[in-house]
């Protein structure tokens, strides 16, 4: 009888029991849809850092030493000349024959176009003659007939500006034009001595026989260079610069290249010209030509 009563009781409360659970999951809200596993990731914007298939230039423009050995041509110059300050004749030509000269540059690309360049070049000579007549060399007089014994030195200096001038598209064309902005400086020192000349004068008193003197010029130089690509690794160049003044120092120099480079190596062949002439103001101004064929190495930074 008890066993009945307890059966009943259990019949009665199992509704009762599943009421709140029923009311529970009815407060829940509804699950959101499934979505495909794809769509679950962030999408990322894809960049593209390939670099251009063609260069601008065929070869990497990098930074860059070298050094060259210019054949010049001996002829007999320099000339030293009476300037307008001359208080006498003060000439004498034919210092000496340019013998063969060394140079050292160097140079890096600052933008897509331009290159800085810096170069130094050191040329030395030497000579002989009897002097034509009686002159005042380097504040020293010398008598006509007195030998004489000369030798100069000229440095030069220059840092420029090369950017493409036209045609301005990339890749580069074959043959293009580069603008050249110059600054350059060139000194040229003299000697002139006489050696079997009295070192007195019939008084006994001290003669000079040896007269050093030096002239200098610095100005900006413009000018043009012009190249072609006669394939990826050969290269053909003509340039020139100058600048002057009327009654003035002047200069101007010339270029004409043949270059070869394979990675990082570049050899180089070609003639060159340079002209000066120093300020006629002065009681003495020197005005040269050299000119000669030239042989030079390239190494290029990668």
């Amino acid at each position: 009888m008890l066993a009945v009563r307890l059966s009943a009781l259990i019949l009665l409360l199992v509704p009762v029991a599943l009421v709140p659970l029923e009311l529970a999951a009815q407060d829940q809200p509804p699950a959101p849809p499934a979505q495909p596993a794809d769509s679950q990731k962030p999408q990322l914007p894809t960049l593209n850092n390939k670099k251009p298939t063609v260069p601008d230039y065929p070869d990497p423009r990098t930074i860059t030493a070298g050094v060259f050995y210019f054949l010049a041509i001996p002829t007999i110059e320099p000339n030293l000349i009476g300037g307008k300050a001359a208080t006498g004749y003060e000439t004498l030509d034919n210092l000496g024959k340019q013998r063969p000269g060394e140079g050292v540059e160097v140079f890096f690309p600052i933008t897509r176009t331009g290159e800085i360049h810096v170069e130094g070049f050191l040329a030395k000579g030497t000579g002989s003659q009897d002097a034509p007549s009686a002159t005042t060399a380097y504040s020293t007089a010398f008598n006509k007939g007195d030998y004489l014994s000369t030798q100069f030195q000229i440095k030069s200096g220059k840092a420029y500006l090369e950017d493409l001038l036209f045609p301005y598209k990339f890749p580069v064309s074959k043959f293009r034009l580069k603008s050249l902005w110059e600054v350059e400086y060139i000194g040229i020192k003299g000697t002139i001595d006489a050696p079997l000349k009295p070192q007195t004068d019939s008084s006994g008193n001290a003669v000079s026989t040896t007269g050093t003197g030096s002239n200098n010029i610095i100005f900006p130089k413009f000018g043009i260079a012009a190249e072609y690509a006669l394939t990826p690794h050969l290269l053909l160049r003509a340039d020139g610069a100058g600048f002057g003044l009327p009654h003035r120092s002047a200069f101007w120099d010339a270029e004409g290249t043949i270059a070869y480079r394979m990675k990082k190596w570049e050899v180089r062949a070609g003639v060159k010209a340079m002209y000066f002439k120093t300020s006629p103001q002065r009681a003495e101004y020197v005005s040269d030509t050299l000119s000669g064929g030239f042989i030079g190495i390239r190494y290029h930074w990668q």
